[in-house]
């Protein structure tokens, strides 16, 4: 069975895991007592793909019966991430049983809602970083917001940035000190994002990254977006692991 036939009715969506194999355990096993029959995660999920943390992560929907998928972060490895792209395209790419890569700009549609996976965000710790742990491709080119808006609406993205347009108050007023060119970086990849949801429309976007969780409408000229931004590993379950039936988007 492949991604495109999996066909769910209630998934459940995750938000950042950082390579956490404890945590991305108990919530692969939370999503499955609550009914969920696939966990679309939206990116910073493994990090750099560490053998033990992925392992974990195959046993606990092997054990379970869930198949997942996830789109990049920005602390994922995205050298990594372009290899399997340009050896299969952009489609859903098996990394492992049960576990798949969505590229930037893939479509798919299960019990009669239409997806697009868009992953990327700007990391604004980058002066923290050394090269290595930071991707020069983590953010979403202007070629691909264009390719990713040609076929028109889809009824949810799965991002990992927020657009602009959305207040997210845990990052107000810098809290944490990051260099202004950073932030200004930041902005100006929320606002390439927005710019691609203005033309696809959906109901429903999906995101991490701002390590909250967050529901709020976004209002465009002629649509309004539902955005859910999902907490980070080690906060509460609930938080980190939303539930989702298909029949309500």
């Amino acid at each position: 069975m492949t991604w495109e036939t999996l066909n769910p009715t209630r998934i459940a969506v995750a938000g950042d895991w950082h390579g956490n194999s404890f945590h991305a355990d108990r919530a692969i096993r939370h999503a499955a007592e609550h009914g969920a029959q696939a966990v679309l995660h939206v990116g910073d999920f493994a990090y750099k793909f560490a053998p033990s943390f992925m392992a974990k992560v195959q046993r606990a929907l092997e054990d379970t019966g869930l198949t997942l998928a996830f789109v990049g972060g920005n602390h994922d490895d995205w050298d990594r991430l372009d290899l399997l792209e340009a050896d299969h395209g952009c489609t859903a790419i098996l990394m492992r049983p049960n576990i798949y890569y969505l590229p930037r700009g893939y479509r798919w549609a299960w019990s009669g809602v239409s997806f697009l996976a868009l992953g990327g965000a700007h990391s604004v710790d980058r002066p923290w970083r050394a090269r290595g742990e930071w991707w020069a491709r983590e953010t979403i080119s202007v070629g691909e917001a264009l390719n990713a808006s040609l076929d028109g609406h889809a009824d949810v993205m799965i991002t990992h940035d927020v657009p602009d347009g959305v207040r997210i108050p845990c990052i107000e007023g810098n809290p944490i000190g990051f260099p202004d060119s950073e932030i200004e970086a930041a902005q100006r990849h929320r606002e390439l994002l927005r710019n691609v949801v203005s033309e696809i429309r959906p109901q429903h976007l999906f995101a991490g990254h701002y390590h909250c969780r967050l529901d709020a409408p976004l209002i465009g000229r002629d649509y309004r977006t539902e955005v859910h931004i999902l907490d980070m590993d080690g906060g509460a379950m609930a938080d980190n692991v939303m539930i989702v039936d298909l029949v309500d988007l």
